[in-house]
């Protein structure tokens, strides 16, 4: 049947913080570099997929850790943290590049993207059918979202709103690789050839402006905890995801529910 799914996981060995503090500023910890990825492959239980895995390595990753991390992966990338481009010793799209570069590993039919913050359990296999449905209607589909179709309530971008790099899917056919870098490297081309009402310099932008103006765009699905679970930290507690990936969806469900889930897809506990 080929290669169905490329699940793409950006993470980063940041000190450890266990607090989401501000924009940037997310939960880090060294469990989802072995039990995030975990929980990405029991997602996609029962799929014909390729786990890839992008480190921006700031502190290095013990022995132990790696080790764990290459059973779990396809193709795994870790790249000393620097902001060097060519010319330029501090260049400012350093992370999106790094996105950019997660994703042009993949070789399957979907890619399936997430940050490595981001945590997701579902049902059954039908939820990620269900998504991979759309993508006939949408180039891509994001996180669940309070305001969906929309990620936000926000008139500023006209309606066309961003693809997340918290969590997509899209077809790799989607993906006009030569055309996204051009636009990453020239900042005027981007935003002469795909206007739209308001634009951030970031990957997500970028993917987004391209498909608005294909006349696709993005769609943020409803939350349905009972079907599909997905959140980011708000704080994180030692070894918490490990319990998590080994309990059953309804009690995963029953613990989520009984939380605070708030914007974007944030969950205190």
């Amino acid at each position: 049947m080929g290669l169905e799914v490329s699940v793409v996981i950006n993470v980063d060995t940041r000190p450890e913080n266990s607090q989401n503090k501000e924009m940037f500023r997310g939960v880090v910890d060294r469990d989802f570099l072995v039990e995030g990825v975990y929980n990405k492959v029991k997602l996609f239980e029962g799929f014909e997929k390729e786990i890839i895995v992008f480190v921006d390595e700031h502190e290095p990753i013990d022995e132990k850790t790696l080790a764990a991390m290459r059973k779990l992966c396809d193709t795994l990338v870790i790249r000393k943290h620097n902001k060097k481009f060519e010319d330029t010793d501090d260049f400012a799209a350093f992370n999106d590049l790094n996105y950019l570069q997660g994703l042009f590993q993949a070789r399957g039919k979907y890619i399936f993207h997430f940050d490595g913050d981001v945590v997701a359990f579902t049902e059954s296999p039908q939820q990620i059918r269900e998504y991979m449905e759309l993508l006939e209607t949408y180039d891509y589909v994001s996180y669940p979202s309070l305001w969906s179709p929309n990620p936000v309530s926000d008139d500023s971008f006209g309606g066309k709103y961003w693809v997340s790099t918290r969590f997509f899917c899209c077809k790799r056919s989607t993906l006009d690789f030569s055309e996204i870098l051009k636009c990453q490297l020239d900042y005027d081309y981007w935003k002469s050839t795909y206007p739209v009402p308001r634009l951030c310099h970031w990957t997500e932008h970028l993917l987004s402006s391209i498909s608005w103006h294909k006349g696709k765009g993005v769609y943020y699905p409803p939350v349905q905890f009972d079907k599909f679970i997905l959140y980011t930290w708000e704080r994180y507690e030692k070894y918490l995801l490990q319990r998590l990936n080994t309990q059953t969806f309804e009690e995963v469900n029953n613990w989520v529910c009984s939380k605070e889930y708030h914007y974007p897809c944030n969950l205190t506990i």
